[in-house]
């Protein structure tokens, strides 16, 4: 036995000698190389003694077919090396395995930069080797967070099958395999793990390093973020409950609102019948206050309105009724419905169309509150004796077609810093120029969400002392030729009429 050891050449080598499968005998520099003493290895299965050497994945039989093999050997002080290891069958039958180490740049300590990063307790990093995913470093916060997922110690020198339960056939055998084939990168965001004291997330980036061509590690660097994700879970909970709560809201607001009309349903019923039966009687002093309990009621009417309409928008309970109407028509019309407020004022107000007719697909109701809410505005805002101007017209608008309905007035104007601001809710004009009308703020924001509803949008061009140009933008892909069921108003209908008296209420009894 010891002619043959002596004759290869490997008598003071870092060897293994095996009789029958095995072991009993080794050389000298290999307990120098793995810290494995004869107590550790004497009579010990061959297999097993290289597969806690090598890895689960080593092939006993794959290397004494081919003579030689390089692998990533594990020290008994957790210290990875590469390794080329050698088989010899002698003339006695004995094996022998010589192992040779490699010089690496990725483990060995003195050169190897990740020997560094292992040594910074806050970094979390660990090395596997490929194609076997075999752990062959990490540091302490990087174990301690295998502990933690998979809940193992003493890992080094495992392989990811080893280490995770449940891995064959899993996704993160596939990402795995992948990432050793492609050479890609991969992220992975908040992963889990669970401890006594609480829920730990991280974000993961495994990296591919290459070796004479092919893909020979993956670097896992790895990031604690549960602070970041606890703060977002805590924002999203909050969220949820400001939804829930803004849900309730809504309800008792659509609730209460429905609530208040009917009384005001029945008070202006009650007016009506009352100058009904009562024409002849009524003084001129009790016309008055009828007109002022009138007044009063159309504006609550108004505000209810808004304030429903407001609600099922938010709440996504509002439902448009669209028709084929002819745009140009239905404008004209609702224009000359406020001829007689703007007249009360003395304002000139006039309506003028570039086109024909344009069929197009609205909600007609809906179409009514918005011009009617923009027409209220400019006749309330713009001083006696000036002019508001109703268009329509067609607009290229970065390079797409629209229609536009421009409402132009000669009113107070807006300042420019302040053009959004009208649109949000509670956002009043007057406020912002040291004037007061009667106003909630929550018109504008209101048609603002409306035209957006029927895909269109509402621009302001306005200036302080001139006056303010609303003009409502509708894509022309909405226009249709004139067909059959196309909706005509020949004359102001009931609604419209008692849209236009509830809208204007402020300007009507208060002229």
């Amino acid at each position: 036995m010891v002619n043959g050891i002596r004759s290869s050449g490997m008598k003071s080598g870092a060897y293994l000698l095996a009789d029958g499968g095995l072991i009993c005998g080794f050389g000298e520099a290999f307990t120098e190389m793995t810290g494995y003493t004869k107590s550790d290895i004497d009579q010990k299965g061959i297999s097993i003694v290289l597969k806690a050497l090598l890895g689960s994945s080593f092939d006993l039989s794959a290397l004494e077919q081919e003579g030689s093999m390089n692998a990533f050997l594990l020290t008994k002080y957790s210290e990875a090396i590469e390794v080329t290891i050698f088989y010899l069958l002698l003339e006695s039958g004995q094996k022998v395995y010589s192992i040779r180490r490699k010089l690496n740049y990725m483990l060995d300590a003195d050169k190897s930069f990740v020997e560094n990063l292992m040594e910074e307790n806050d970094i979390c990093i660990g090395l596997y080797s490929c194609p076997d995913f075999r752990l062959l470093k990490g540091s302490k916060k990087f174990l301690a967070f295998i502990d933690e997922k998979y809940h193992k110690t003493d890992v080094l020198g495992l392989c990811m099958k080893e280490i995770a339960p449940d891995y064959n056939g899993s996704n993160l055998e596939r990402q795995w395999k992948i990432m050793s084939e492609t050479g890609a990168i991969q992220r992975w965001e908040e992963i889990k793990t669970t401890t006594p004291y609480g829920d730990h997330y991280w974000n993961c980036i495994f990296t591919p390093v290459y070796d004479e061509g092919i893909v020979r590690y993956i670097l896992c660097m790895m990031n604690e973020v549960t602070d970041h994700v606890v703060k977002r879970m805590e924002i999203e909970e909050k969220n949820d409950e400001l939804s829930k709560m803004i849900e309730m809201k809504d309800e008792f607001l659509l609730l209460m609102s429905h609530e208040l009309k009917t009384p005001l349903s029945v008070i202006t019923s009650s007016i009506q019948a009352l100058e009904i039966m009562c024409k002849n009687d009524l003084t001129d002093k009790v016309t008055k206050y009828i007109n002022k309990i009138r007044q009063n009621t159309y504006q609550q009417l108004k505000l209810v309105n808004n304030i429903l309409d407001n609600t099922r928008v938010n709440s996504g309970y509002f439902r448009l009724n669209k028709k084929d109407v002819d745009l140009v028509q239905i404008t004209r019309m609702i224009t000359e419905s406020i001829s007689v407020f703007a007249e009360r004022k003395r304002i000139r107000l006039t309506f003028s169309s570039a086109m024909e007719q344009a069929i197009m697909e609205l909600d007609v109701e809906i179409y009514e509150r918005i011009l009617l809410n923009l027409l209220s505005n400019a006749v309330k805002y713009t001083p006696e004796g000036k002019t508001i101007e109703v268009r329509v017209f067609q607009v290229d608008l970065k390079g797409r077609e629209n229609i536009c309905i421009q409402v132009k007035d000669s009113g107070i104007g807006i300042p420019s810093d302040k053009k959004d601001y009208i649109f949000e809710r509670f956002g009043r004009g007057e406020k912002m120029l040291g004037k007061y009308t009667e106003s909630t703020g929550i018109g504008l924001y209101l048609v603002k969400m409306l035209v957006s509803l029927m895909e269109g949008e509402i621009k302001l061009d306005s200036m302080v002392g001139v006056g303010s140009t609303f003009s409502l933008l509708f894509p022309t892909t909405n226009i249709r030729t004139l067909a059959q069921q196309t909706y005509v108003m020949e004359k102001p209908s009931e609604q419209l009429i008692n849209a236009t008296v509830i809208e204007f209420s402020d300007i009507y009894y208060g002229a």
